[in-house]
């Protein structure tokens, strides 16, 4: 009985010594050396990691706030000894960043030996069950030379952007980013070898709600108080954190005419302009847009802050102007128009702007020929051209809670009192002095014209300067 049990001792140990040796083999590194001349090497995770983020900016925003996911995609390369395997993904709109491997063998003497990924085209699926076919670009990443290795492994990158060119309405968007998977079509592995085809490759992504308020991923609690000029009161709240952006959340329902708040951003030894949009509604709420704010603290240590100073508010007004163009004006221009028709008439100079109609003139830096004005604002101590730019009246489009975008609008109405649409407005700085060129898309009209400046902004500033210590949120947990 005991040389039976004895057997059956030894027939387990050594059971259980297999199966450890055949882990053993399969997690083991192998023992050939890499020639570090044909191939770049990696001594740990984290320089890997690091290159990545050199290349793909997207993906310090994408690692601080967890959203770097590991995969589990893994297809074994038939009749060539390799595992592919997908590492990590990212993804937003439809943007999908991958980094991927693929095992070197003893053979490999460079890297056009190892399998490399490409496709394209994408299908996507909306939620109605409606399919989409898009071709797609792949970006390599910023200043990429190629793969690197680490621990026998070949590691690419990279993003991947569909071309959306045949979307057309609303609704054709928001059927498209409601998709929750990327299906990419005739994937082909490529090396000096031939071609490995495989059926398609497919991935998870969150849907993209493109016409909704981004969703907050972090905060961080600012509540700091500033009074405007007309003693109106904002409470600062919170800096929120979205995809790709940081907006500071304000506390209650504001003036449609409050435009922006002006002030400067502060970090180290940089120093920048702030004009930072109100938006939202009393649906959604209001924000500061902060859009630069987030780059600059993810390249900070985490200790550190940026210092948001506030000095001025600006605000649209009821203010306008108009001046007539004549049409012999526009046709003596049109005979010659390497000659300028000046006129330099004073349209308004009052206590809070002097405008100046300026003629018909061939702006030489741009190569645009159109009818050139200037406004020169009385208030506030700012550069005007950090905020006082123009844009056509056509541009209203009547978007809810956004009727404080439609400041500084320029109507062009024609002899016959039809308001003129084919132009654009284009910021000029002759001599240092700015000013403005309205620009024909088919030409100059050959007619009497009126041109109004409307709803015109000013700046005032705040009761008293406001500091904002910003500093970049932790990653909420899941």
């Amino acid at each position: 009985m005991s040389n039976k049990r004895n057997k059956i001792l030894i027939g387990l140990i050594l059971f259980i010594g297999f199966v450890l040796y055949t882990q053993y083999e399969k997690s083991a590194e192998p023992t050939w050396k890499i020639n570090e001349e044909n191939f770049v090497v990696m001594n740990d995770w984290e320089e890997l990691m690091d290159r990545e983020k050199s290349k793909f900016s997207d993906l310090k925003f994408a690692e601080h706030f967890k959203l770097l996911r590991n995969s589990h995609v893994s297809i074994p390369l038939a009749n060539d000894q390799r595992m592919f395997q997908v590492e990590r993904t990212y993804d937003f709109g439809q943007q999908l960043y991958i980094l991927y491997s693929v095992d070197l063998i003893e053979r490999d003497k460079e890297e056009s030996d190892v399998p490399r990924l490409t496709f394209n085209q994408v299908e996507i699926t909306s939620k109605k069950g409606k399919k989409f076919t898009f071709p797609i670009d792949l970006y390599e990443g910023e200043g990429a030379i190629g793969g690197v290795v680490y621990k026998h492994k070949l590691y690419r990158s990279m993003m991947i952007h569909a071309q959306y060119d045949d979307i057309k309405t609303d609704e054709e968007w928001k059927e498209v980013f409601s998709s929750e998977t990327l299906n990419f079509l005739n994937p082909t592995f490529t090396s000096n070898n031939g071609k490995i085809k495989i059926d398609h490759l497919t991935f998870k992504v969150k849907p993209h709600h493109v016409f909704e308020l981004p969703p907050v991923l972090a905060t961080e609690t600012i509540d700091r108080s500033l009074q405007l000029y007309n003693n109106e009161k904002i409470q600062l709240d919170q800096l929120e954190v979205y995809q790709m952006g940081a907006r500071v959340k304000m506390d209650s329902k504001h003036d449609k005419d409050l435009v922006s708040l002006f002030g400067t951003i502060e970090g180290g030894q940089n120093q920048y302009t702030l004009n930072s949009d109100i938006t939202g509604g009393e649906d959604t709420g209001y924000f500061m847009e902060t859009y630069f704010v987030l780059d600059e603290l993810l390249n900070m240590k985490q200790a550190d802050s940026l210092k948001m100073s506030l000095t001025h508010s600006i605000h649209r007004t009821n203010k306008s102007y108009s001046f007539s163009v004549p049409q012999q004006d526009i046709e003596k221009f049109t005979k010659d128009p390497k000659t300028d028709v000046t006129r330099n008439q004073v349209i308004a100079n009052d206590k809070d702007y002097k405008v100046i109609f300026k003629g018909i003139t061939n702006d030489t830096s741009s190569d645009q020929n159109g009818i050139e004005f200037s406004i020169e604002s009385k208030t506030g101590k700012i550069e005007q051209e950090e905020y006082l730019y123009f844009q056509p009246s056509n541009n209203e489009y009547g978007i809810p809670n956004e009727e404080r975008f439609m400041n500084n609008l320029v109507t062009i109405k024609n002899s016959s009192g039809k308001t003129l649409q084919n132009f654009d407005v284009m910021q000029t700085f002759n001599n240092e002095q700015p000013g403005f060129l309205l620009i024909f898309h088919e030409g100059l009209p050959k007619d009497d014209l009126t041109v109004t400046l409307s709803r015109l902004t000013q700046v005032y500033p705040l009761k008293e300067k406001v500091e904002v210590p910003l500093k970049l949120p932790t990653a909420s947990k899941k």
